[in-house]
């Protein structure tokens, strides 16, 4: 059942930053292969979320069907403990604290910072140009029009071409009887034939000068220069996060984050163990009388008042100014769960 669960969550997730993804890819002319490879990088960051989610509603539905079919009474009756039952569940939990700690602190910072620097990348060119006549075609610092073309793109009839950013002069204008377009990675090969040249002197706005060409050769670069991009806390290992904390590096904000992301990741990280106590003692309680849709009703109160209270001890910590109290704030909530369930567990274990 966790697995089926965590296959539904992963799913839905994926689907919905599927569609960014590829809007974003359709944007910048990027091909399949490269939002395959943006979807791995979020996979980390899916499971993340994912993976507590799933083992709190299999759990609690998983147990609730054992105690309202009577099995947990049998097993009670051969002389196992509650304890003894949920040993293998406990051990499952542990498995995945284990596996959220590496996913929060080190993998899901990593991928999320290459998911980054390739859209990045991606946005500073443009992959696929559709040149077609009688269509003004965006080139950067250049505007084309065309009026015929052939079928391949590449010869075109009356060329038009204007400069949109010049700084020589006010304004720069090409037309030619034909033109013959290859476009690469890099950019755009324009080679014109039979044609003038104006342009307005920006000193001199009266004055047009021009030129008359047999042949001109023209390059137009598709790759935007970009600034090095500084890493956002969430793009950091928890490790970079306490060095930066440590060394005072960063805006304001990023301080505020350096304090409060350490905690509130190992915070979700203990969520399935969390879930673990507050779950099977209420599954114990309510088995004989609920079913699937009160156990979906308890797993979403456990899910939401774990994340909620997390929230909002998160943004305490970002608001404290001092460092030694916010960083361990975020993990009251795990300590909170933990002595809810351990309340439970005495319940039960009286009953």
């Amino acid at each position: 059942m966790f697995v089926g669960i965590l296959f539904v969550l992963v799913f839905v997730i994926f689907m919905g930053q599927f569609s960014r993804i590829f809007s974003y890819a359709m944007q910048y002319g990027a091909n399949i292969f490269w939002v395959m490879s943006m979807m791995v990088y979020l996979l980390p960051d899916i499971l993340v979320l994912s993976l507590p989610i799933s083992f709190q509603i299999a759990l609690l539905m998983t147990l609730t069907n054992l105690s309202k079919t009577g099995e947990i009474l049998a097993l009670r009756a051969s002389g196992l403990s509650f304890k003894e039952i949920t040993r293998p569940i406990f051990f499952m939990a542990i498995i995945l604290t284990l596996i959220l700690i590496s996913l929060n602190g080190f993998f899901s910072p990593l991928a999320l910072r290459n998911l980054n620097e390739q859209k990045n990348e991606i946005s500073s060119k443009i992959s696929k140009i559709s040149l077609e006549p009688r269509t003004f075609i965006d080139l950067g610092d250049w505007e084309l029009y065309t009026e015929e073309g052939d079928k391949k793109g590449q010869n075109f009839t009356q060329v038009l071409l204007t400069r949109k950013n010049d700084d020589s002069a006010l304004n720069t204008k090409i037309n030619a009887a034909q033109g013959n377009f290859v476009t690469d990675s890099n950019g755009i090969k324009i080679l014109l034939t039979k044609g003038q040249m104006q342009r307005v002197s920006e000193q001199e706005t009266g004055k047009i000068i021009t030129a008359e060409f047999d042949k001109f050769n023209l390059f137009i670069p598709l790759v935007k220069e970009t600034k090095k991009r500084d890493l956002k806390p969430s793009e950091q290992t928890t490790v970079q996060l306490l060095e930066n904390l440590k060394n005072k590096q960063g805006t304001e904000k990023d301080f505020a984050d350096y304090k409060s992301q350490p905690g509130t990741r190992f915070a979700w990280a203990l969520a399935p163990l969390i879930f673990f106590f507050l779950t099977c003692p209420v599954a114990f309680i309510k088995g004989k009388s609920a079913n699937r849709a009160a156990a979906m009703a308890f797993s979403l109160v456990f899910i939401l008042g774990f994340f909620g209270l997390l929230t909002i001890l998160r943004d305490l910590a970002e608001k404290l100014p001092i460092t030694a109290l916010a960083l361990p704030l975020p993990l009251l909530t795990p300590l909170i769960g933990f002595i809810v369930g351990k309340i439970l567990w005495k319940k039960r274990l009286q009953d």
